[in-house]
């Protein structure tokens, strides 16, 4: 190339850089959420920068709380033709917008847009990967662990948790925290919470053997039923059917927030735990009104330690209207700036791995780094893996009241269970997927 050559292609760049940056002045994204004000107030500390990245553009923001409205909103908007240029897409949401052909992917664009896919931690940006196809970049992320009040154990002279403990060695911890105090019969603090929703409990329900579905997702049956899933299963429910340690009351049977309460107010020692409490969980350290720890969930002897990976990203519609602009929005929002203004608010574990690193270090409590820990036993949720979870998180629950409130038999509960979950799973009659199940003689 001559010099002249040279000067005319740098002119011309230099000449669609200016119109672009002309046509991109005056536009609005619209980035959606599901965010309560809280976290809205997070966001809105540096999505201000975006503007000198990209002068003239304003961004605003539309939270729906109502995650089921939310989704429904943001799938009408898309068919309309009108999406907004960014939204956040929940890991249970990924299966069924992947299918719809509805998102775009974002692996080629990352790069130029100030994404590097290699700095997200590799376990949660799997959760939104589908080949080498990425759909939502994830902004943050949260394992299952077990808090527990210090207090509480060190009223009762029981010693903390190790990290990494064992069923058995968490089940006596619970019996050990298990108290009548005031001495008319019933125990006045109990040593855990049993919850009947399944996002709480599929992590133990890995970590003690067991399983919802067999490895393909297509069946519960052989694997809800098996030995290793009703062994979980007596476990669990024998907290609160034969140790008593747990009330009997549980999960949404009552207020979902009284759990915490309790918690906090001593008469819970141990409660399941994701960072999406922390929040609220803070300002009581601050306050030094709570003496918090935090450890792994508990294993099964001979099994591998297991937990639950939950994880939220930033997507960006196929049909969108600004798509060079939405994609960098979505880049922008998962930086290292955005994720260090998130982590200040305490709602998630960055998914950036260094920023994550960082915050680790920073925390002089300790419980970071817990956290980080437990990512490295951390699993992927079924939700994020097959379309039709929702279906089956709502058969879920039956389990636990079937066992503790109705004194049902484990396997025969597991087994009809697992039926029904087969049934709301089995492809719809003339589909496609039903034609491939038969002639692979499934």
């Amino acid at each position: 190339m001559t010099r002249a050559q040279g000067r005319a292609a740098c002119s011309l760049v230099t000449a669609l850089l200016v119109s672009c940056a002309a046509a991109d002045r005056g536009t609005t994204l619209t980035v959606a959420n599901w965010a309560d004000w809280t976290e809205v107030r997070l966001e809105q500390q540096y999505i201000g920068g975006f503007a000198a990245h990209r002068p003239g553009v304003r961004v605003s923001f539309e939270s729906v709380p109502n995650q089921a409205e939310y989704r429904d909103q943001v799938l009408t908007s898309i068919a309309a033709g009108t999406p907004p240029d960014v939204f956040l897409l929940d890991n249970i949401d990924i299966p069924a917008f992947v299918r719809s052909g509805t998102l775009l992917d974002l692996a080629p664009y990352a790069a130029r847009a100030g994404a590097s896919l290699g700095a997200f931690d590799p376990e949660v940006l799997a959760i939104f990967r589908r080949g080498a196809s990425v759909y939502a970049l994830p902004k943050g992320y949260s394992p299952m662990v077990i808090a527990y009040n210090k207090d509480v154990f060190d009223r009762f002279h029981v010693p903390y948790p190790p990290e990494v403990w064992t069923w058995e060695q968490f089940r006596a911890t619970a019996k050990a925290l298990t108290r009548d105090v005031d001495g008319d019969g019933k125990p006045d603090v109990y040593g855990f919470w049993l919850d009947r929703r399944p996002f709480v409990w599929i992590g133990s329900l890995w970590a003690l053997g067991g399983d919802v579905l067999c490895p393909d997702g297509a069946r519960a049956s052989g694997c809800l039923d098996s030995p290793a899933s009703e062994w979980a299963f007596r476990a669990f429910t024998g907290l609160a059917t034969r140790d008593s340690v747990v009330p009997r009351y549980f999960g949404l049977r009552r207020s979902v927030g009284d759990h915490m309460r309790n918690f906090y107010s001593g008469r819970l020692a141990m409660v399941p735990f994701g960072h999406f409490y922390m929040p609220q969980v803070r300002q009581m350290l601050e306050q030094r009104r709570l003496r918090l720890g935090i450890t792994q969930l508990p294993y099964r002897e001979g099994r591998a330690p297991a937990t639950v990976l939950y994880a939220s990203g930033f997507a960006v519609a196929r049909n969108a209207h600004h798509k060079r602009l939405s994609v960098e929005l979505a880049a922008y929002m998962v930086d290292s700036l955005a994720q260090v203004t998130r982590a200040a608010g305490g709602l998630e574990i960055p998914a950036l791995t260094r920023v994550a690193e960082e915050v680790a270090r920073a925390d002089t409590t300790g419980l970071e780094g817990v956290f980080r820990r437990a990512v490295k036993s951390g699993r992927m949720p079924w939700g994020a893996r097959i379309e039709k979870w929702r279906e089956v998180e709502n058969i879920l629950p039956d389990i636990m009241d079937r066992i503790v409130l109705n004194g049902e038999d484990v396997a025969a509960v597991l087994h009809d269970v697992a039926a029904q979950i087969d049934r709301a799973l089995a492809p719809a009659p003339g589909s496609a997927a039903a034609r491939a199940r038969a002639a692979g003689g499934t």
